[in-house]
């Protein structure tokens, strides 16, 4: 996954289970369902990518199994969906990502 200065993703590179569908991108190619939203950061675990929006959503797609990417969607779903649940209204200021978890850095009116 690339981030442009303007916002845009773009994604390359053996996609599995990927918003590219399941075939190898040689090329970075902009991530179309993203278009609309000016991402500042992404972070990629094991079998999900996560992207941080320039508000504080958090958009996570990929492979969904058990609703595991944090939102209702079937594990087929590979289209990027906000974040649900305890972080749905909290704006958040720093995602990463490692093989099975997905850390938010949130920013509470009262503080960090």
């Amino acid at each position: 996954m690339l981030v442009s200065d303007s916002g845009q993703v773009y994604a390359f590179g053996e996609a599995e289970y990927g918003v590219q569908g399941s075939k190898t991108v040689a090329a970075p190619q902009i991530v179309e369902s993203l278009k609309n939203i000016f991402v500042v950061q992404a972070a990629i675990g094991n079998f999900f990518t996560a992207v941080l929006s320039r508000e504080g959503r958090v958009y996570t797609f990929s492979w969904g199994s058990d609703e595991k990417l944090g939102h209702h969607t079937d594990q087929s779903d590979v289209e990027p969906h906000p974040l649900l649940g305890a972080l749905e209204n909290i704006p958040v200021v720093q995602i990463a990502a490692g093989y099975c978890y997905l850390l938010c850095l949130a920013c509470q009116p009262s503080g960090m």
